[in-house]
């Protein structure tokens, strides 16, 4: 049995429409979640109000997916995949850390340098970030879990079923299994506006292992690692001095030097990753490898 004899539903499935769900979905979740405050006892802070509707927005979006599933006929077992056996465990967390030293040297080295050139654009990015959601000893303790539950726990499972389970599929079907990563990762850190470089490496990462181990729990895992290790991190900050976005500014002017360091440091170890790990040009999804180990076991058994 060959892989081409097997059914793609991944060319069925439409990127635009996904796109228009995640529109639809996100205008009514947010007027509903308004409406519901504007009429009720129920009085969410700006942070856990962001939270909550991101949470809904992305819950909803992966069911809305499921429900295509079922009407294309793609089974979630073989786009999850089963969790590989004697994984080297240590060696992921090390690519974890050495992705978050990457994301952290090439955040200081592009607004650094674009600190220099468009220091107002880099200010309104800072703004932005200082008010994202995040872990802070100064929020309550419920809007820190909420924060944690979001950032360990939701945000992993429902991207990573986004992007790497859907995205990154459909798009190797459309375009061949290295431009689905490259441009499904772009996707996946053009999210991400406080980090794009970062993100899109981190990505590319994430679809690699997604790839190598026919697994969406792997790159789920990882996922969820990196941003564990980002909410400890929030949680043991204990300086209390807050910096203005003009002071910011100015410490990016002279920290994109430091920034290049980190980026080299990391690339030596992630290129060999990158090298090694590289599709070949006829490599195919993990959904269609997927479902030839099922059907060989079952003619096997």
């Amino acid at each position: 049995m060959t892989l081409q004899n097997l059914d793609n539903p991944f060319t069925k499935l439409k990127f635009r429409y996904l796109v228009l769900h995640f529109i639809l979905l996100s205008l009514i979740v947010d007027f509903s979640v308004k409406i519901l405050q504007a009429n009720s006892n129920v009085k969410l802070n700006q942070q856990d109000l962001v939270l909550t509707i991101y949470i809904i927005q992305f819950v909803l979006l992966c069911l809305w997916s499921l429900k295509d599933f079922q009407r294309l006929r793609v089974k979630l077992k073989y786009v999850i995949g089963d969790l590989p056996k004697n994984q080297n465990w240590l060696r992921l967390v090390g690519l974890v850390l050495l992705t978050m030293m990457f994301s952290v040297g090439a955040s200081l080295v592009l607004f650094g340098l674009l600190s220099l050139v468009a220091p107002s654009f880099v200010e309104q990015v800072l703004r932005d970030v200082a008010s994202s959601p995040s872990v802070d000893r100064y929020n309550s303790f419920e809007s820190n879990v909420l924060a944690s539950f979001t950032m360990v726990i939701i945000a992993p499972i429902t991207e990573e079923f986004i992007f790497r389970g859907v995205i990154l599929q459909r798009w190797a079907t459309k375009w061949g299994i290295r431009a689905g990563l490259l441009s499904s990762s772009l996707l996946f850190g053009c999210l991400h506006p406080h980090n794009p470089i970062g993100l899109s490496l981190f990505g590319i990462v994430l679809g690699l292992f997604y790839i190598k181990t026919r697994s969406l729990i792997v790159p789920a895992a990882c996922h969820a690692l990196n941003n564990l290790l980002v909410v400890s991190i929030q949680l043991l900050n204990h300086n209390s001095v807050t910096y203005t976005p003009a002071e910011q500014l100015q410490y990016l002017r002279y920290s994109w030097l430091f920034g290049i360091v980190l980026v080299a440091i990391s690339l030596i170890f992630l290129s060999r990753f990158l090298w090694s790990k590289w599709p070949y040009k006829d490599t195919v999804i993990p959904y269609l490898r997927n479902a030839k180990k099922e059907k060989v076991r079952a003619l096997s058994t």
